[in-house]
């Protein structure tokens, strides 16, 4: 399962790891945008697990189905996830966080980047592309942090809902470390190139091997030695904080150049 797992989500950051690194040739409003899809970004897998954990937990008290809890999800998660009349589902904040922030044409003085579906930051591309993208790579994590549902007892199940709740944090956390880095670079207080993965910046790369550890035992304090292990496909073979810790590193750092990505040079564009 982990093998599984590993491949569909480097399969999903290909996707988004576009663009190039400096942030020099970006407009001011074009740099927002960025900071704050990255942000829209780590609330969307928060919400979006959020959704998933809650159904696991319910389906564990028979209130739901446990078919519920996967993709492509059903009844009261699936809601959750993706509600479009009142535009209230994790897909649908998400998006709309990326016209609101992006798009000139639904929030005035905003700007989209030209690394940004071609500057088109509307519903009909990088509002929807960039969300579809994102909800990949977490739906092919579902399956394997879950893998031992529905015949996990409670101590393993325990240890799945921790890893995903340890995971969430852990991302959000990656993504204050791009964050604040790429923030320095645009005050041009250190090289861009410094903040591309794997960065070689001193202060992000100690913020992420930070965040890394308090990952890993934050995982492995409800699983293995410590904890339970669930069986995945054989017996005690559930990833430890290490191994989830760097797919998820691998697989958020995959996706900051298509986030922090600059634009074209406006000669080239005129």
């Amino acid at each position: 399962m982990a093998k599984f797992v590993k491949g569909t989500l480097l399969a999903g950051v290909v996707s988004l790891a576009i663009g190039s690194v400096a942030s020099a040739q970006l407009t001011d409003a074009e740099f927002r945008c960025q900071r704050k899809v990255n942000k829209a970004g780590s609330d969307f897998v928060k919400s979006k697990m959020k959704c998933v954990s809650r159904c696991m937990t319910n389906a564990r008290n028979g209130l739901n189905p446990l078919s519920y809890c996967f993709p492509p999800y059903g009844g009261s998660t699936l809601t959750c996830i993706t509600e479009q009349t009142f535009r209230k589902g994790a897909e649908e904040k998400f998006s709309d966080a990326i016209r609101k922030s992006c798009d000139p044409t639904f929030e005035a003085g905003t700007d989209c980047p030209e690394c940004y579906s071609e500057g088109d930051c509307s519903l009909a591309r990088e509002a929807s592309d960039r969300v579809q993208n994102v909800e990949g790579q977490l739906d092919s994590f579902v399956p394997g942090a879950y893998c031992d549902q529905p015949a996990a007892d409670d101590a393993e199940t325990a240890c799945e809902q921790n890893t995903v709740k340890t995971i969430v944090k852990f991302i959000g956390s990656l993504n204050k470390c791009y964050d604040k880095c790429n923030r320095d670079a645009r005050r041009g207080l250190i090289d861009p190139s410094s903040c591309m993965p794997p960065a070689t910046d001193p202060k992000t790369a100690a913020c992420i091997n930070k965040a890394a550890g308090k990952s890993i035992a934050g995982i492995d304090r409800k699983c293995g030695d410590v904890g339970a292990i669930p069986d995945c496909t054989g017996i005690d073979d559930y990833p430890d904080g290490a191994t989830w810790t760097n797919l998820f590193d691998v697989w958020f750092s995959g996706n900051v150049p298509g986030t922090y990505c600059a634009s074209p040079s406006r000669a080239f564009l005129d």
